[in-house]
C-alpha cells in the first residue's frame, strides 16, 4: 500500500506529507494537516473551532469516531437576544468551548505513533518562517478588516489597518509562540491555563473558566448503513452527517440503480424537509436518533412522486467556514478529519495576543424557545459537518468529505451515487456541475442552483416543478470534495482533488 494525503491547501498537503517520512502514520499526518491548514487558511479552520474524525484501522469492521465538538458556555443567556431571529455571528454566545485541540490530543493518544512535539513543530516553524497570502485569506480579510484589524490576535494581517495582499508574505508569530505553549505544556494545557483564562475573557466570561477545564473530546458510536453492498459510516448528532447516507440509502430503497436525477434531489429534500426538528444535542439519548432508522426511510420512501417536485412536512420539534481532510496510509490506516469556524473566519473574536479566532459554531442554536436545539448552557449545537469512511466485506474503500456548511450532504450524495453505482470515476465525478438547494427545510419548494446544467435537463426538471437556475460555471463554494479511494487493480489507494480550488492538493507516495 502506499501514503496519501489529500486536503483545501498545497501546504497543508506539503508539510503534513513528511510527517510520513518521519515515519508517523495516517492520523499524525491528519493531525498535521489540519494544524497546517489552520495557520495558512484561517478562513477554514483553526485551534478556535470544533472537529470530528472517523478512523479506520485495519483488520476492524467499523471505523471508530471522535466528537470533539464543544458545548455552550454556562453563562449564555437566550433572554438577553430574545428579540432576534438568530444568533449574531459575532456575537459571544456564538461562541462554544473551542475543541480541536483536545481532538488533536485524543486521536494522538489512541494512535499516533509520533511524540506530539514533532508534529506541532512543524506548525511553528511555518508560522515563524511564513507563508504566501492566499486569494481566499485576502478576500476574508478584507471583508472583515474593521473588526479584525484593531485587534492583537489580526496584528499580522494589516498594516495600516489594510489587509496584506495575495502572494504577499506574512508571518504568524503571535500563534507560532501559543504552539509553542502546547508544544512545552502539552495540548491539554489550552485549556487549563493562561490560553484558556484568555478565551474566557475574549468572550467576557459567557464561557467559563470552569467550562474549559471540564471539556473533553468523546469517542462515540458512528453512524451505519448499508447501502448499494458498500457500508456507509458517519457522524451521528448534534452533526446533519446522516443526511448523506439516509438520502443514497433512500434512493436505493426506491428502486432503482440508475442515475436518476430527479429522484435524487427529492430523496434528499423528503429527509432534510426533517433535519432541524430532528437534528439536535441528544445527549444520554442518542439512541433515540430515527435519521439512519429503515422503518423511518421507508415510510418517507412513500412521499417520493416520480412525476413531480413536491413540498414536505417536518415532524413537529419535540421537547460555510471548514476544512475537510483525509489520510491514509501504508498500512491501510485511514482518517477521515473535518475541522471548522462555521461561518468564514468564525467570530472575529481574536483571543488577546495568543494569535487566533474563536469560531461560531453557537450560530447552529436556535432561539425558539422548547425545541431541543434551544440555545442554552452545556448543550452543543447542530453542527453542519458530515465528513465519512465507506467500507465493503470488512475493508477500506474510499473516504469522502468538503466543506459547503449546510450544502454538504448535497454535495456528498452527487459526488458518491455514480460511483456506488459504477457508472463513473471519481476522476470523472469531479468534473461533473453540481447542484445546491438554499432552502430545504419543511414547506419548502424545489430552487436548485445548477453550476451548469444542459436544455434536456433543465426542461425535465422543471416540467416535474423544479425551479432551475443556471449559474454557468463552477462554483468554489460548491467543494472542495476531497476523495481517497482503493484502485481495484492495484489495490494501492489513491487521492483525488477538486477541480473548483486551486490550492487543493493530493499527496502520495510508496
Amino acid at each position: 500500500m502506499n501514503n496519501v494525503i489529500v486536503s483545501p491547501h498545497y501546504l497543508s498537503t506539503d508539510i503534513a506529507s513528511k510527517i510520513y517520512d518521519k515515519g508517523g502514520n495516517a492520523v499524525d499526518a491528519a493531525i498535521a494537516t489540519n494544524l497546517i491548514q489552520g495557520i495558512v487558511a484561517p478562513e477554514t479552520c483553526g485551534i478556535g473551532g470544533d472537529l470530528f474524525a472517523l478512523v479506520w484501522v485495519p483488520g476492524e469492521n467499523k471505523p471508530h469516531f471522535l466528537d470533539s465538538s464543544g458545548y455552550a458556555g454556562s453563562n449564555v443567556n437566550p433572554e438577553e437576544i430574545r428579540n432576534r431571529d438568530s444568533i449574531p455571528l459575532n456575537h459571544p454566545f456564538s461562541v462554544t468551548v473551542p475543541g480541536a485541540v483536545a481532538g488533536w490530543n485524543s486521536l494522538h493518544e489512541k494512535f499516533g505513533s509520533l511524540p506530539i512535539e514533532e508534529i506541532l513543530d512543524l506548525g511553528i516553524e511555518l508560522c515563524h518562517n511564513g507563508f504566501q497570502i492566499s486569494e481566499e485569506l485576502f478576500q476574508t480579510l478584507n471583508h472583515h478588516k474593521e473588526e479584525l484589524s484593531g485587534q492583537a490576535s489580526g496584528y499580522h494581517f494589516y498594516r495600516n489597518d489594510e489587509p496584506f495582499l495575495t502572494g504577499q508574505h506574512i508571518r504568524r508569530v503571535q500563534l507560532g509562540k501559543t504552539l509553542e505553549l502546547l508544544r512545552d505544556s502539552g495540548l491539554m494545557s489550552f485549556y487549563q491555563g493562561e490560553i484558556a483564562e484568555a478565551i474566557s475573557r475574549s468572550v467576557l466570561n459567557v464561557i467559563t473558566k470552569k467550562d474549559m477545564e471540564e471539556f473533553n473530546s468523546k469517542w462515540r458510536e458512528p453512524l451505519h448503513l448499508k447501502i448499494f453492498e458498500y457500508d456507509g459510516w458517519t457522524t451521528p448528532p448534534s452533526t446533519q452527517g446522516y443526511l448523506t447516507l439516509s438520502t443514497l440509502k433512500l434512493y436505493e430503497i426506491l428502486g432503482t440503480t440508475n442515475l436518476e436525477l430527479h429522484q435524487l434531489i427529492e430523496s434528499y429534500r423528503i429527509l432534510a424537509a426533517d433535519r432541524d426538528a430532528i437534528t439536535y444535542d441528544y445527549q444520554d439519548y442518542e439512541n433515540s436518533f430515527i435519521g439512519c432508522n429503515l422503518d423511518y426511510l421507508k415510510e418517507k420512501a412513500k412521499l417520493y412522486n416520480p412525476n413531480k417536485s413536491s413540498t414536505f412536512t417536518a415532524p413537529k420539534a419535540h421537547g460555510g467556514g471548514t476544512a475537510y481532510m483525509n489520510a491514509v496510509d501504508k498500512n491501510g490506516l485511514g482518517v477521515s478529519l473535518i475541522q471548522s469556524n462555521f461561518y468564514g473566519i468564525g467570530s472575529r473574536i481574536g483571543v488577546e495576543k495568543y494569535g487566533f479566532f474563536l469560531h461560531n459554531r453557537g450560530c447552529g442554536f436556535n432561539l425558539l424557545k422548547g425545541h431541543p436545539n434551544y440555545l442554552q448552557p452545556g448543550k452543543k449545537p447542530l453542527h453542519t459537518l458530515s465528513p465519512t469512511i465507506w467500507s465493503k466485506d470488512n475493508n477500506l474503500e474510499f473516504i469522502i468529505g468538503t466543506r459547503g456548511g449546510r450544502y454538504q450532504p448535497q454535495l456528498l450524495v452527487q459526488t458518491i451515487l455514480p460511483y456506488l453505482l459504477n457508472k463513473m470515476s471519481f476522476e470523472e465525478i469531479v468534473k461533473l456541475p453540481r447542484w445546491t438547494i438554499d432552502y430545504f427545510t419543511s414547506e419548502t419548494n424545489s430552487k436548485l442552483k445548477f453550476e451548469d446544467i444542459s436544455k434536456i435537463y433543465h426542461d425535465e426538471l422543471t416540467s416535474l416543478g423544479h425551479e432551475v437556475e443556471n449559474l454557468g460555471e463552477l462554483k468554489k463554494g460548491n467543494g472542495p470534495v476531497s476523495i481517497i479511494y482503493k484502485d481495484q487493480s492495484s489495490k494501492n489507494f489513491k487521492g483525488v482533488s477538486d477541480v473548483r480550488v486551486g490550492t487543493e492538493k493530493v499527496f502520495s507516495s510508496s
